[in-house]
């Protein structure tokens, strides 16, 4: 418990990024073409559905990437 409590205190301080090379996002993936927009199920392989950063979906910082990934995990259950 000691070491939580000093990890808790601990002040973190960011002063930069990695760049381009270490970004969390980029470009990528299985292709939108290749998936049913409504849920998310690969055309070629029925039964088979791809969500979030699995598919070439690029958002920007602050959000966008978070709401692709829940929006397209929410469409494939609800057709599951």
């Amino acid at each position: 418990a000691e070491a939580g409590a000093r990890l808790k205190r601990w002040p973190f301080h960011p002063n930069g990024t990695e760049g381009f090379a270490k970004a969390e996002v980029t470009v990528g993936g299985i292709s939108t073409a290749n998936l049913s927009s409504q849920t998310m199920m690969a055309k070629s392989v029925p039964g088979l559905y791809a969500v979030g950063e699995a598919v070439d979906v690029t958002g920007w910082l602050g959000g966008y990437n978070f709401q692709w990934a829940w929006a397209s995990g929410y469409a494939a259950g609800q057709a599951l």
